[in-house]
């Protein structure tokens, strides 16, 4: 009996020599890359049928090794492109057996998965640079999922909670591949980390949009609230942004009670109204289909006024500011005059009629002058103007020119010959300016 027992400790000690020795072939194979008869070795070891419970930790971890270094070699990893499965289906089922993974860390068999965290960047930057999109999106989160495993095992140096380089290749790649869903959980990761840098700026403005047009003002006022945080000297970015989102949720006469309500406690900064200005100044339909021609105008005159403010905000530097204010009071001018050569007639009804409008007239033309002579006064004396300012300078000149020729002619009815000179000089000087600048 004792004999037996003997034969049989014996027996068990030198499966497990073997075991060790099996491991030193295998380890002398992956270093001369001699990768097939490596596969071969550890097949033999995980498939042996007296593999004992307490050895299959090892035998495993050899697996998960070996075809780790198989998958990621430049060689021979092209043949066998599913060897990453067969290595984490060995690192899954060792994880089970030791939770720990103390055996794997005091191994150094970590490098099994770091190999295949490698082989699936390698090749998504093959796709990568190909612009194929999809597979380099589908690798790269492979190489994200791995990663985030050998972070939260602790199988890296990184102190890091995320790795965020790869999060952020991963999100571009969804995103480019029209993935968007995907993108915005892979920034969201991100964002909700505070990640800063130029790199990542981008991120910011892609949630704010995703959640704007998924319309979760909850998250959309999350991460614009970030981008504000973390990018303060990109705030007119950040405000049209909110500006976008106000307007796709509120009608214009809602708009312009908010508007009024911010103005009046002096909350306004120059980038949120020029954003309510040029949401006044709307011409889509979606918004002014409720609306009558009468409110239209009023519409038009809030833009005035809002464009008149943010050039006062701005100590009147911004020229295109002034030239808004005037090129919306011209509008409600026009848009007068147009009323106005609508009632013909000479019936006294008809010359009241006629009358009432060109005093309302008058009032939208003196405010476009005043305005459109301030556009000018900074314009012109803009020596580096951009194409806007310069197309713009012209209108300037020409709708002074329109006014001032209606004022003129206007002294015929009023009575105020007087000024006929006056304006008919300011016409003539405008309208010669006209396409002059260049």
């Amino acid at each position: 009996m004792m004999k037996k027992i003997i034969l049989l400790i014996a027996f068990s000690f030198s499966l497990s020599y073997l075991m060790a020795q099996d491991g030193d072939v295998i380890a002398l194979y992956v270093q001369q890359k001699k990768f097939d008869k490596a596969k071969e070795e550890v097949d033999k070891m995980v498939n042996n049928p007296k593999l004992k419970e307490k050895d299959k930790p090892t035998a495993l971890l050899w697996e998960m090794y070996v075809y780790g270094q198989l998958y990621s070699d430049s060689a021979v990893g092209p043949q066998n492109p599913d060897a990453d499965v067969v290595a984490l289906d060995a690192f899954n089922q060792y994880q089970q057996i030791d939770p720990s993974l103390k055996q794997m860390k005091e191994g150094n068999f970590s490098n099994g998965l770091s190999s295949i965290y490698n082989g699936y960047i390698v090749r998504g930057n093959e796709y990568w640079k190909n612009k194929t999109w999809d597979s380099a999106f589908k690798y790269f989160s492979k190489a994200e999922r791995l990663g985030q495993v050998l972070i939260d095992s602790k199988l890296t140096q990184s102190t890091s909670s995320i790795d965020t380089t790869m999060v952020l290749f991963t999100g571009v790649a969804a995103q480019n591949s029209k993935q968007i869903d995907s993108a915005a959980k892979y920034y969201a990761r991100l964002a909700d980390l505070k990640i800063t840098g130029e790199d990542y700026e981008s991120i910011y403005q892609f949630l704010i949009q995703y959640y704007m047009d998924k319309k979760d003002d909850a998250s959309f006022k999350k991460y614009l609230a970030l981008a504000k945080e973390l990018y303060p000297n990109n705030n007119a970015t950040w405000s049209q942004y909110e500006m976008s989102n106000m307007t796709a949720n509120a009608s214009l006469p809602e708009l312009l009670q908010k508007y009024e309500q911010e103005a009046a406690a002096g909350s306004l900064d120059e980038q949120k109204i020029v954003g309510y200005a040029e949401a006044f100044a709307t011409n889509d339909s979606a918004q002014t289909k409720s609306l009558d021609s009468a409110q239209r105008v009023q519409m038009k005159l809030a833009a005035a006024r809002a464009y008149a403010k943010a050039f006062d905000v701005t100590n009147g530097a911004n020229g295109l500011y002034a030239f808004g204010a005037g090129y919306y009071y011209h509008y409600a001018f026009e848009t007068l005059d147009d009323r106005y050569h609508s009632y013909t007639g000479e019936s006294a009804p008809l010359k009241a009629k006629r009358d009432e409008i060109a005093k309302e007239e008058g009032i939208y033309a003196d405010s476009s002058a005043q305005w459109l002579e301030k556009a000018f006064t900074v314009l012109s004396a803009k020596q580096d103007r951009e194409r806007l300012e310069t197309a713009n300078l012209n209108h300037t000149v020409n709708y002074l020119a329109q006014i001032y020729l209606w004022k003129r002619d206007r002294t015929k009815f009023d009575g105020n010959s007087a000024d006929y000179d006056k304006y008919d000089a300011l016409y003539k000087k405008y309208d010669e300016l006209f396409n002059t600048f260049k």
